[in-house]
């Protein structure tokens, strides 16, 4: 992935289907927050095995302005349904305080 702003750690390997829709998620969060100076978005992975085959995903999001820092997280069975609703998350946090002024 290709977005010098971001940092992400632990994420699981992903598909080149998954990468692109990775992207096309990026990309559409930060054209929504373009009015934001010196943007960084730091998103933390994690995966929880509750005895069973199926991992469920948690992602802490860090979103860092000049001003400002905003926080979301996220948990749930689908990675990129999680990395979305992190997102978005962030993204209504932001509109939030920035509809305020």
């Amino acid at each position: 992935m290709e977005f010098e702003n971001v940092v992400v750690v632990n994420f699981p390997e992903l598909d080149e289907i998954d990468v692109a829709i990775v992207q096309k998620n990026f990309e559409s969060f930060f054209s929504k927050i373009s009015f934001l100076n010196n943007v960084n978005l730091h998103l933390a992975h994690k995966e929880y095995a509750k005895g069973g085959i199926r991992k469920q995903h948690e992602i802490h999001a860090k979103l860092t302005t000049d001003r400002t820092t905003f926080f979301a997280s996220e948990t749930d069975w689908q990675f990129l349904e999680v990395l979305q609703n992190a997102l978005k998350k962030l993204e209504k946090e932001v509109q939030k305080k920035h509809s305020n002024k």
